[in-house]
């Protein structure tokens, strides 16, 4: 998969409006796992399956065991700083001069929509005008755009269409363009595999500083000479990638921080890294800062920072985040009860094959709660749930089959298939 946020420190026109330009666009997929603390009992941490999606648990981000055989994930570069808020005049400037063709006004409301800026995550928006500016050749915009195609954020996930921008920016000089064109040529994604063009790339990058590529250098030194990379020295690296503002790279020093992975474990360093990936829009981390603020963890407990943080993570298309906030609004905690956002939220996150979600869109469609009653249509996600393993999910379906007729299971059945009954 391809991975990786950016930013790009080119004045624009207003100076006011530079602080759109130190925003990083979140790079992780939607890759999710049940992490035990969501506002729900009885829930388990068991891995549901996504196609082409890789799952992680919210302290999963870790290097590992043995780094050498894993490839790494893209991220991005230059000094990571904290977002900035920006007043509704500089906002409204920043529309404008987008709107008169300003290459870097347009990437810089990219940023300002993917991350989140104003409040809420806009892909649909975010994805239009990196666009904009990446058909005006602006390379970083180029590069951010090259994300959203290969992570399917805002746009029907295309390998080729990410290879293109990529291999546009990476021309243009983009480290983190050159590293992530190196990793679609090293595992075939868009493009025929081709490993002595991937280590061109990787080369470039590195040279660049990249350390994220240095690292997939490193490791594959490290497999020629059958000497493992031990987890203090990717760590090191981590750091590195860390400091240079890559998201994914403070994401996983943050799950380091909080297991002792290649560093002593330290609460304090875990938070501080997630926040600053959080900052950036990556969906893991802000799924893992609304759990902080949930639990407690590290900050005081604070239901509208957990809701603050859903929110976001949940606009970013994290599928965990999507149903955890569902059941906030079936329970009430943080926000007012309202059984038709719930709705929404589990559709979204079933859509990922998130089986709890599944399932829970399935009592909801059988109960009526939030849309009107459709048995057939409860069958659809029960079933679908249980091909995923929820055995709960199993039982319900097999309860609902009483209540159906056969020519109604074939028509779930053909639902849940794709296909019109």
């Amino acid at each position: 998969m391809i991975w990786l946020n950016v930013f790009d420190l080119t004045p624009i026109k207003s100076a006011g409006l530079m602080a759109m330009l130190l925003v990083l666009v979140a790079g992780c997929g939607p890759g999710q796992e049940r992490t035990g603390n969501e506002p729900q009992p009885a829930v388990t941490n068991r891995q549901v399956p996504v196609p082409r999606v890789r799952r992680m648990a919210r302290d999963a981000i870790l290097p590992p065991e043995n780094p050498v055989q894993t490839e790494t994930n893209p991220i991005p570069t230059a000094t990571s700083q904290s977002l900035q808020p920006i007043s509704s005049y500089e906002l409204e400037t920043l529309k404008a001069n987008a709107a008169a063709g300003d290459a870097k006004a347009q990437a810089a409301l990219g940023n300002y929509y993917a991350t989140g800026q104003g409040g809420q995550i806009d892909l649909t928006e975010a994805v239009k005008w990196y666009r904009a500016a990446a058909e005006q050749g602006q390379p970083r915009a180029q590069y951010n755009l090259a994300t959203m195609y290969a992570q399917g954020r805002g746009v029907t996930r295309d390998d080729q269409e990410a290879l293109k921008w990529f291999s546009q920016s990476a021309q243009q000089g983009d480290q983190m363009a050159q590293y992530n064109l190196g990793l679609m040529y090293a595992n075939g994604q868009g493009v025929a595999a081709d490993s002595a063009e991937a280590n061109k790339w990787f080369q470039k990058a590195a040279e660049q500083g990249d350390a994220m590529a240095q690292l997939k250098l490193a490791m594959a030194n490290a497999k020629d000479s059958n000497l493992p990379l031990t987890p203090e020295q990717v760590a090191a690296f981590y750091v590195q990638a860390a400091n240079q503002g890559y998201a994914e790279a403070q994401a996983a020093l943050g799950s380091m921080y909080v297991k002792g992975r290649g560093v002593e474990p330290n609460a304090a360093e875990a938070l501080k890294w997630y926040s600053q990936a959080a900052e950036q829009g990556d969906p893991k981390a802000l799924h893992w800062m609304a759990i902080a603020y949930n639990n407690g963890d590290g900050v005081s407990k604070d239901l509208n920072q957990t809701v603050q943080f859903y929110t976001k993570a949940a606009d970013a298309g994290f599928a965990l985040s999507q149903y955890n906030l569902g059941m906030m609004y079936v329970i009430g905690q943080g926000v007012e009860s309202s059984d038709a956002q719930a709705l929404q939220l589990f559709q979204k996150a079933a859509d990922q094959n998130l089986s709890i979600a599944e399932r829970q869109l399935a009592s909801f469609y059988e109960a009526g709660r939030g849309t009107t009653q459709d048995l057939v249509e409860a069958y659809r996600w029960y079933s679908q749930a249980a091909a995923n393993g929820d055995p709960e999910a199993t039982q319900s379906m097999n309860a609902l089959a009483q209540r159906l007729t056969p020519d109604q299971i074939k028509e779930a059945q053909a639902r849940a298939k794709g296909s019109n009954p």
